[in-house]
């Protein structure tokens, strides 16, 4: 099972709660801090080249730009979010400096057990994340429940997944509650699948729910690539085994970058096995609903669903960087602020970068609005016209 911590913090962005709103840092200690986060993006981030063709820009070459910036920074709480607001400029929501305790807390309390880390009880982050609350959130998503209901009596049923994690914290709870639905459902023409919204969360949730559907075995083959000359990422790889190749040994893939064999050192493979278990498997068509903020585990889904042709997709390009190893964790030294960056390019089977070429419906709707009520959605509609169903 792999944990993958979502982009929370693009939904809460809290100020840094326990940063001095004056400063504590020296601007050398401000300018030093920068400096070693640019390295780390330098020598170990995977998209770089990615977020020039995407957006035009070279992160790297805006690097006095950026240090004016962190000059101009009057307090730590302003460097923490000058810091954060550059990083946001790779434009990937698995990157960010973490300015709020309670996120924190949350990546600590998931991370420490595991042991990939040794700084969770450094002395100096204790005036940064010193919130007394924890949170509970856990970065899984919305908090809401699933849902799962008729659209059409006897004709089309629907299930709502609003993150790749229980609401309650068990996901056999949740897979207990499909299987039943399932087995209600059996004979009906469609199922529609709705993730709209979904940012993510454990991949095992994903795995199980389509075991709980399916009679049928899945196996579903990629390509993890890291820059492993970079000694945040080589340390990373090395506290989770991963069974690392010479990029020189990567298969010759039509569509991947043309970096991935110059601008990384090392490629795992990636083979996920899914186990059809249904016992009342459903036969009928089956539709993904999906929009912009379908991204991580919830992204690796969709993957899951082109690329084994399990379900036909509605809606609009996701959000990318699916399948991928959970984001790298360091800690800045003088300021003690972690960042988090994305720590692996994923590569499917035919080598397109997942980050780069997100998934495209089978079938494009333009409003991908979510009310999951028949006649009012565009995209239920569009499965209802597919369907034939007035």
């Amino acid at each position: 099972m792999r944990w993958r911590i979502l982009i929370i913090s693009l939904l809460t962005c809290l100020i840094a709660a326990g940063c001095s709103k004056t400063s504590t840092l020296t601007l050398e200690e401000k300018v030093a801090d920068f400096e070693q986060l640019y390295n780390e993006v330098k020598e170990g981030y995977p998209y770089l080249e990615v977020n020039k063709r995407l957006y035009k820009e070279d992160w790297l070459e805006n690097k006095e730009e950026f240090k004016k910036r962190i000059e101009k920074t009057s307090s730590d709480e302003d460097f923490a979010n000058e810091l954060n607001s550059i990083m946001r400029e790779l434009h990937n929501g698995h990157t960010e400096v973490i300015t709020d305790s309670s996120y924190f807390n949350m990546l600590k309390d998931v991370y420490e057990p595991l042991k990939w880390y040794d700084f969770f009880d450094h002395k100096d982050l204790s005036h940064l994340y010193n919130d007394k609350e924890k949170s509970n959130v856990y970065g899984m998503g919305s908090g809401k429940n699933i849902e799962l209901k008729d659209l059409v009596e006897d004709k089309v049923g629907y299930i709502y997944i609003p993150q790749m994690n229980s609401a309650s914290g068990s996901i056999e709870g949740d897979m207990k509650k499909i299987a039943s639905y399932i087995n209600e459902i059996k004979g009906y023409q469609s199922l529609i699948i709705d993730i709209r919204g979904n940012m993510g969360g454990n991949d095992q949730y994903w795995i199980d729910l389509v075991s709980n559907i399916s009679d049928k075995n899945y196996k579903c083959r990629g390509y993890r690539l890291f820059r492993n000359s970079s000694n945040v990422i080589q340390s990373y790889t090395k506290a989770r085994n991963a069974k690392l190749n010479d990029i020189d040994e990567l298969p010759m893939l039509s569509n991947a970058p043309k970096e991935a064999t110059d601008m990384f050192t090392h490629f795992e493979y990636n083979e996920e096995i899914v186990e059809g278990k249904s016992k009342s498997p459903f036969k009928g068509k089956i539709y993904l609903l999906v929009d912009s903020d379908v991204f991580s585990g919830a992204e690796s889904f969709a993957i899951f669903c082109k690329e084994q042709k399990f379900a036909t997709i509605i809606g609009s390009e996701t959000g990318g960087d699916g399948y991928v190893y959970d984001p790298v964790l360091f800690k800045l030294n003088n300021s003690g602020l972690i960042v988090r960056m994305s720590s692996t390019m994923y590569l499917t089977e035919s080598g397109i970068c997942d980050e780069e070429k997100k998934v495209t419906p089978d079938i494009v709707v333009n409003n991908t609005i979510r009310y999951g009520i028949q006649k009012i959605d565009p995209c239920i509609n569009k499965v209802l016209e597919l369907e034939n169903i007035k």
